[in-house]
């Protein structure tokens, strides 16, 4: 089974208008074995962040401190500030949402993260098959967060961070070694996408680029017609996808070596965050392997993936994967960033086979 859930974007339901592959002259690594990431790490060097430590004295770094885009395994942030938000107190995981509330932050650019979530949670779909038919249906605060790590719905870690404050997610994520976190709204960076004219000038600064799109993101939430426009604008002009590639690249930015810090301190901690980081593969454990957390992401162009792997004996071991660079549309939907990770920190001559393949 994947070790990721990846969201492809989308619109309207249909994937593959909007991921239109470039004409390629040879067949590209497959990545969804570790063979091909080895093929693909060899050959795009400069566009992958990798750390790993397997908790037993082996490890592994390369670009470790390169920020590169994140896609949705920054999601990992807004888990860990629900978790403290859980623990101080000032959030309920059984407090009712509204499913109309949590969709006025969904931008229909997920791949059907947002329709396969609300169908998960037993929340049937409108006539269009995007959004739930009763907006007026309730479920509890912790089905969305355990939906956002399970199908990386993208609606979800605004909603958190609305309600929390952008302050409380960068403040969780560096109790957790990952200081300055970029945690811009998902809302609006979808949005500079679907309406180019909402996009703030090129070359602003992050702060202020993340303040232009807290604004965007509030009259998407509380404007019908705006969000009629974004669904409209998906069905008659669809971005291409060297526009998307373009795109994806200006989207929020981390290392692998601070993706992997949160990882590493959230298996550590246990409680909620752990519990949803290691609910998909809770079932298909490796032997002696008591736990494996993990949150992936894609854009076009863009796999991305954080691991933590708990062991029988006590050990823990940790990583994370950022590539960005030639990945073709198939690619994207079958490509698992998990898995390399997951052998790497397993398999001492996976490791060293990993490293020669980087040139180390």
């Amino acid at each position: 089974m994947p070790l990721s859930r990846r969201s492809l974007l989308i619109a309207a339901g249909a994937a593959t208008p909007l991921l239109l592959a470039r004409p390629a002259f040879a067949a590209p690594p497959d990545l969804a074995t570790p063979e091909g990431w080895l093929a693909w790490a060899a050959a795009h060097r400069d566009g992958l962040g990798l750390v790993l430590d397997d908790g037993r004295g082996g490890r592994l770094a390369h670009r470790a401190d390169a920020a590169q885009p994140l896609a949705s395994a920054v999601k990992v942030l807004h888990l860990a500030a629900y978790q403290n938000a859980v623990a101080s107190g000032a959030l309920d995981p059984r407090e009712d949402v509204r499913v109309g509330d949590w969709e006025r932050y969904y931008v229909p650019t997920d791949g059907g993260a947002h329709p396969a979530a609300l169908q998960h949670l037993g929340v049937p779909l409108d006539e269009t098959g995007l959004h739930a038919a009763d907006p007026e249906r309730r479920v509890t605060l912790d089905d969305v967060v355990a939906v956002m790590i399970a199908f990386s719905d993208s609606a979800a870690p605004d909603l958190l961070r609305d309600r929390l404050g952008a302050h409380a997610v960068t403040r969780a994520g560096a109790a957790r070694g990952w200081p300055d976190a970029d945690v811009r709204s998902l809302c609006a960076e979808y949005l500079f996408l679907v309406l180019p004219e909402t996009a703030p000038p090129a070359g602003i600064p992050q702060a202020a680029r993340q303040e232009w799109g807290f604004a965007l993101e509030q009259r998407h939430r509380d404007d019908p017609a705006l969000r009629q426009e974004v669904l409209r604008r998906l069905q008659t002009q669809l971005p291409t996808y060297p526009e998307q590639i373009a795109w994806a690249s200006t989207t929020a930015s981390g290392s692998s070596a601070r993706v992997a810090a949160v990882h590493r301190a959230l298996s550590g901690e246990g409680g909620l965050a752990r519990g949803h980081l290691e609910h998909a593969l809770a079932g298909s454990l490796p032997p002696g392997v008591s736990g494996v957390g993990l949150k992936g992401g894609s854009l076009p162009h863009v796999l991305t993936c954080g691991i933590s792997v708990r062991r029988e004996d006590g050990s823990t071991g940790w990583g994370a994967l950022l590539a960005h660079g030639e990945i073709t549309a198939e690619q994207l939907s079958t490509g698992d960033p998990g898995l390399p990770l997951l052998m790497a920190i397993q398999d001492p001559r996976w490791r060293d086979r990993f490293a020669t393949a980087l040139g180390g």
